[in-house]
């Protein structure tokens, strides 16, 4: 049951439709009968609610996940991991009561941590999601950067990309975009990149020329947009506290993003990157 789950979920959010319908089909035959089967059947519930909204039947995905929210149906489960994508599809549905019931729990969730973590992070997304603030959201993105949860980040990046577009951050939105477009790119994560592409586009932010697979991988032409911006403040002699003021950015996101500029550019400093941008075509 578990790996059927697990393989859906996968092929679901890599848009392999078909073979997510293989798994869900053949894990009929094990629905959880006791509460130690539930347990480790949240991972079939998100898949078989990630097919309702590719169907365009939210509806039916929160039906779908709606035992996530009892406490009683499977008490070892780590409900958190699962809440914010349950309230974005709550607030796209316009029904706030149930994402702040998800909120609720999430943060009981977070209580029983004895040092903020996963739950405390994901809480913060729901409520940032609630209450339509991007400052929560980046802040659970740079938490899952830092401990190196790459499709977490991907998605608290993507939702943070709406809230700071929704609120006329065109620069930043568009910053979180492609970092977030860039991780899903990795992840072969097809159904998840281009969800954010019609979100984001909805919202007048669209996707470079990024994610072109003859990009190439090192010197000026492999540079993003925001890492070309980024590339002519370094030249400048900004700090990256300068640049993320600019900007609007996390600091760790600038960090990121100089860091990228080092590799791609094939130099060890700062003053490398000044070169480079002097000799720009």
């Amino acid at each position: 049951m578990l790996l059927h789950g697990v393989a859906a979920l996968i092929a679901g959010r890599r848009d392999d439709r078909a073979q997510a319908a293989a798994h869900l089909d053949a894990a009929e035959e094990y629905a959880p009968a006791t509460g130690a089967e539930r347990e480790s059947f949240d991972f079939l519930l998100v898949a078989d609610a990630l097919a309702a909204e590719q169907r365009g039947d939210r509806v039916r995905a929160l039906a779908v996940l709606e035992p996530i929210l009892n406490p009683t149906y499977a008490q070892m489960m780590l409900r958190h991991q699962w809440l914010p994508a349950f309230v974005r599809l709550a607030m796209e549905h316009d029904d706030a009561v149930r994402a702040r019931r998800a909120l609720a729990v999430c943060e009981e969730e977070a209580a029983k941590e004895r040092r903020p973590a996963r739950a405390h992070a994901a809480a913060s997304w729901c409520r940032g999601l609630i209450e339509e603030d991007p400052a929560p959201v980046l802040a659970t993105a740079e938490h899952f950067r830092a401990v190196g949860r790459r499709p977490e980040l991907a998605s608290a990046l993507e939702d943070a990309a709406v809230l700071l577009a929704r609120a006329g951050r065109l620069d930043a939105a568009h910053a979180a975009f492609e970092e977030a477009a860039e991780l899903y790119t990795a992840l072969a994560a097809r159904w998840d990149l281009r969800r954010a592409e019609t979100r984001l586009r909805r919202l007048g932010v669209r996707r470079g020329a990024l994610f072109s697979p003859i990009r190439p991988g090192h010197g000026w032409e492999s540079l993003t947009p925001i890492e070309i911006r980024i590339a002519g403040l370094v030249a400048e002699g900004r700090s990256n506290p300068d640049i993320a003021a600019e900007l609007s950015l996390p600091r760790r996101t600038v960090q990121a993003h100089v860091a990228r500029l080092l590799g791609k550019l094939e130099t060890p400093s700062r003053s490398g990157v000044a070169d480079a941008v002097r000799r720009r075509p």
